[in-house]
């Protein structure tokens, strides 16, 4: 979108709801708490699956053939349910529709199953952890793009790699114009990375107060985004501009 004003002209972009810094940050808080319940409970990670192939070496190395399997299952989990989501997803925007509160809304009510699940003691454990390997699947999917970038759910290594070298070019910049745009994606990088540790964090501390805290904390993050992706203003795009090139 281009605004003019007399022989001045800005060029302004609108990137979608999804696609906000804060947005990307409370995505990546909710992906460190789900990572904090799996690490806990089964020695797997939810989202890190480069975590879980290092996880499958070591134990494998080990002769622990138990945590090889949870963490070759976790994978699996979690490709399922990035393959589910895709389904989902594509079955919306064929209809036109907008995707992300309803997926929101799916992935909060089965974290918050999980939890009741885990609080029961309804099911065994490591069949739990599959379970939130699969919602974190679902929701790496869906939403993995913040300003072009993966956000951090399934792509932490990415996100510190990229915060470093973003701020090699802030230290020695080639001009005044992109220097603000590098310390800017820099914040971004760095805001991310910091709630994605908050999240693991905050779930870690929840658990030792409230059975099955770390998803339940997910739970309520996952609610306040769809109500606020469902409430946004009239007309503003809101679902992650997925093939999109990163700008």
């Amino acid at each position: 979108m281009a605004h003019s004003r007399g022989t001045e002209a800005t060029r302004v972009v609108s990137f979608p709801f999804m696609e906000r810094p804060v947005i990307g940050a409370l995505l990546a808080a909710v992906a460190g708490s789900l990572n904090a319940w799996s690490l806990g409970q089964a020695g797997t990670f939810a989202t890190v699956q480069s975590g879980n192939v290092v996880v499958a070496g070591f134990a494998l190395a080990g002769g622990d053939l138990a945590r090889v399997g949870m963490a070759l299952l976790s994978i699996l989990a979690f490709g399922l349910g990035a393959f589910a989501n895709s389904v989902a997803v594509t079955l919306l925007l064929r209809r036109g529709r907008a995707y992300s509160g309803p997926v929101l809304f799916v992935l909060a009510g089965l974290v918050a199953l999980i939890a009741l699940l885990a609080v029961t003691h309804a099911l065994p454990v490591n069949a739990l952890v599959l379970g939130i390997s699969f919602v974190a699947g679902s929701q790496g999917n869906a939403f993995h793009r913040d300003h072009g970038m993966l956000y951090g759910n399934v792509a932490v290594t990415f996100v510190v790699q990229s915060f470093f070298s973003l701020l090699g070019r802030v230290l020695l910049p080639t001009s005044k114009e992109g220097q603000a745009a590098d310390v800017r994606t820099v914040l971004i990088f760095g805001g991310v990375l910091l709630s994605f540790a908050a999240g693991a964090f905050l779930g870690f501390l929840a658990e030792a107060f409230v059975a099955a805290g770390a998803l339940w904390l997910a739970a309520v993050i996952s609610v306040v985004l769809a109500v606020a992706a469902i409430t946004r203003p009239e007309g503003s795009p809101v679902d992650p501009a997925q093939n999109a090139p990163t700008p």
